[in-house]
């Protein structure tokens, strides 16, 4: 608004009125457009174009809108309409209102533009006077200026006349005329500075000579500037000093001279010239090699070593660029790291190649950077480069050793989890089958003889399944596939069930166990399942290495913020070459000094897997061999007042009648041997031994539960699963998937196919028994 204020006060007068008629229209039309919401409303328009144009036109355009919008009114929109005829004397009084309140705005309005006026004017008269007052200041202070400036510089300043005359020295030209025992008239303002140089050239000063030539030449119109540097035989020392001396076109000044010292300057070409020598030196016993290419990459440096590797000249070198000494790779190589150094400020370090004479592509490591000015703009580029052939080639060397190790050990984690995948299907028949005559024994109260060779059956069979399931836990720890249920958890509870879980074998061993578990809560985030393996794997390890009868122990405490769980024994102990390789995977203690029991090596480095995985530590200690040893255990403790977060569980199904199972299987030993266990239960069970026999008996049969081995030929067993949720009478029955790998990635594939539950052969009997109870 300020600035359509502004364009209107400086609109001419015809324009500003022309503009009024314009807005009356407009109002006027729109006023028109509008009828049929306005019909008893004439002016509202009108006083928008009022406002408008005193706003932009002023207070005479705006008294004509208002003239010009009431006649508008009445003429086009006050009955009877077409004619300024007014009938309504309301309609009078309210054309007169609107007019009374235009002109009263645009008077108000012009009101305003006369008091703006009288202070403009106000403030102009001040502002005159105020320089008039000024004018004397700010003369006497050019002078003072003036003066000032030439003060300020740093050079010896004098100005002379045409017969030599001084007229005016600076601060700087004083100090120095007394430092240097000048007479004030010889040098100061008033003495000939033409007559003290003459006389000293006359007592052969050659400096004075010089001067004294140059300053004649500049009277007499032979030059306009000279220039000539000279030393200065102070007290205490020698000092140069440069002079310049200049005519000026200004009378009676003639001609100004200024003196600078540039003794430090002297003394810093000096110190380059030093400096480049040392350089040359250093560069000629460089190692590597170096060099210096202008803005536009030729050569303006290079270190002979350079030279020969490049298999030129110095002088064939020189002032060319890459392109015009190489092939146009090793060019475009070279060319385009100088630019990427000169657009980074801090240079480049990068890897180039170049064949040199013993016929291979040598590779180097290369330092480019840019060289600044005193301005810090770039005007050169310079590299330093150290071969490091040799380096990369080993790197090839130790990569490809890398990759044959990386490769070997997917091929090992390959075949451990083909390996127990291959062991659980035998294992699954024998299992269930030793399961089966166990309980048949108990059941019929078999002889004593008969029941303990079905215990030890079922015993080793476990040892071997727990084996195989230590064999997939590598196998996934290993490649990242394990995930943690982490929770608040007690770990009490978990060294608790872990006593549980070990308590076979050390009855089976004679063991003295001692404990020591406070009863306060010992609060950690982790994942009781795992915490639990951890220190059954402890207990495991000490119970096998003890010689039967021993004494094993487990103690629990807190030191600061960390949980500490040591688990102690009396056994074989580890001779002090293993400890530091204790928890490798694979590796065990020298048959020799260990118990006839054994394993296949891989407990302990579970144990420091899912130790770090809880975020703790473990380590291992002994005295040595025959002295036991010792495990301990820290963890992070939770801090009061915060919570973990707990991964719940899925809800189970609603329980359903499991009475109608139907096994689909190829192995047909894992098949018959799941229907006698599962008729056990008292279940109706059919055998089916391919995904297709399978759907074709579903129909038949209609099940409650399924039980689908995954592997199966032809349609695997997720198709299986999809074509029987694909059925009507599919949908409601429950799916349980069987699979002899234990990847939790078949879970979640199976959960996807339309399975509820995943089982890992060999279930056991109570597994067995809940998954088909649903």
């Amino acid at each position: 608004m300020a600035f359509i204020r502004s364009f209107g006060g400086r609109a001419a007068g015809a324009w500003r009125y022309a503009l009024a008629v314009l807005l009356v229209s407009a109002a006027t039309a729109v006023r028109y457009w509008a009828d049929g919401l306005l019909h008893s409303q004439p002016f509202p328009t009108y006083f928008i174009a009022v406002l408008f144009t005193v706003a932009v036109a002023g207070a005479g355009p705006a008294a004509f809108a208002s003239v010009l919008s009431a006649a508008a009114a009445a003429f086009f929109f006050i009955d009877p309409r077409g004619s300024f005829l007014i009938s309504q004397p309301v309609e009078i009084v309210r054309l007169a209102i609107f007019l009374t309140i235009g002109l009263t705005i645009a008077a108000f309005a012009q009101a305003k533009a006369r008091a703006y006026e009288r202070a403009l004017n106000a403030e102009i008269e001040l502002a005159e006077a105020r320089a008039r007052e000024g004018a004397d200041a700010r003369l006497k202070a050019r002078e003072a200026f003036i003066a000032g400036v030439l003060d300020s510089l740093p050079h010896e300043i004098t100005v002379i006349s045409a017969t030599g005359v001084v007229l005016s020295v600076n601060k700087q030209w004083t100090r120095f005329a007394v430092e240097n025992n000048g007479s004030d008239s010889a040098v100061l303002v008033g003495a000939n500075y033409l007559q003290s140089s003459r006389r000293a050239a006359e007592q052969g000063d050659p400096s004075a000579k010089a001067a004294l030539e140059g300053i004649e030449a500049l009277l007499a119109g032979e030059r306009s500037a000279f220039e000539m540097e000279y030393p200065c035989h102070g007290p205490g020392e020698e000092r140069w000093f440069v002079m310049h001396a200049a005519r000026a076109e200004c009378a009676p000044a003639a001609v100004v001279i200024s003196h600078t010292d540039i003794t430090e300057r002297k003394r810093a070409v000096d110190a380059l010239r030093q400096s480049e020598a040392r350089f040359s030196s250093f560069m000629r016993h460089l190692p590597g090699l170096a060099w210096i290419k202008d803005l536009q990459g030729r050569y303006l440096y290079a270190t002979d070593l350079t030279i020969r590797a490049f298999r030129t000249t110095q002088d064939a070198l020189y002032g060319k660029t890459d392109e015009e000494i190489f092939d146009p790779l090793t060019a475009a190589q070279f060319r385009h790291h100088d630019e990427m150094a000169l657009a980074s400020s801090k240079g480049l370090i990068s890897v180039e190649t170049l064949a040199q004479d013993d016929g291979q592509i040598h590779h180097s490591v290369v330092s480019k950077f840019p060289i600044k000015n005193a301005d810090s703009v770039p005007y050169a580029v310079g590299g330093v480069a150290i071969d490091i052939t040799e380096r990369v080639q080993a790197e090839r060397q130790l990569q490809e050793a890398t990759r044959r190790l990386q490769e070997a050990d997917r091929r090992k984690d390959e075949f451990l989890a083909t390996l127990a995948h291959e062991l659980r299907n035998p294992l699954a028949p024998i299992y269930n089958a030793v399961s089966l005559l166990r309980r048949e024994a108990l059941e019929a109260s078999a002889d004593e003889r008969h029941l303990k060779l079905l215990t030890m059956a079922d015993r080793q069979v476990q040892h071997l399944i727990r084996l195989v399931d230590d064999l997939l836990e590598v196998s996934r720890i290993s490649n990242g596939k394990i995930d943690l249920k982490k929770q608040e958890t007690d770990l009490s509870d978990a060294l608790r069930n872990a006593i549980d879980l070990a308590n076979p074998i050390l009855v089976e061993r004679r063991h003295k166990l001692e404990t020591s578990i406070p009863a306060a809560p010992l609060i950690v985030c982790g994942d009781p399942v795992r915490l639990t393996q951890i220190f059954a794997n402890l207990l495991n390890n000490a119970a096998n290495y003890t010689e039967p009868g021993g004494v094993v122990s487990i103690a629990v405490d807190s030191a600061g913020d960390m949980a500490v769980v040591t688990v102690r024994d009396n056994g074989v102990g580890i001779p002090a070459d293993m400890l530091p390789r204790i928890f490798d995977l694979f590796t065990q203690v020298d048959q020799s000094a260990r118990p006839t029991r054994s394993g296949l090596g891989i407990g302990l480095a579970l144990v420091r897997s899912l130790v770090d995985l809880h975020g703790g530590s473990v380590e291992a200690h002994s005295d040595g061999v025959g002295r036991g040893s010792v495990f301990t255990v820290r963890l992070p403790l939770l801090p009061s007042g915060k919570s973990a977060t707990t991964v719940e569980a899925e809800s189970p199904a609603a329980a359903r009648s499991s009475n109608r199972i139907l096994v689909i299987d190829d192995d047909r030993d894992v098949a018959d041997s799941l229907v006698i266990l599962l008729e056990m239960l008292g279940a109706t069970v059919e055998v089916a031994y391919s995904g297709e026999a399978g759907l074709a008996r579903l129909q038949a049969f209609r099940p409650d539960v399924v039980l689908v081995d995954i592997g199966l030929p032809g349609i695997d067993g997720y198709e299986t699963a999809r074509r029987i949720r694909a059925l009507a009478e599919g949908r409601p029955i429950r799916l349980v998937a069987l699979t002899g790998w234990g990847e939790n990635d078949i879970l979640a594939r199976a959960r996807d196919a339309g399975f509820d539950q995943k089982l890992t052969k060999p279930a056991s009997f109570e597994t067995l028994q809940e998954a088909v109870a649903g």
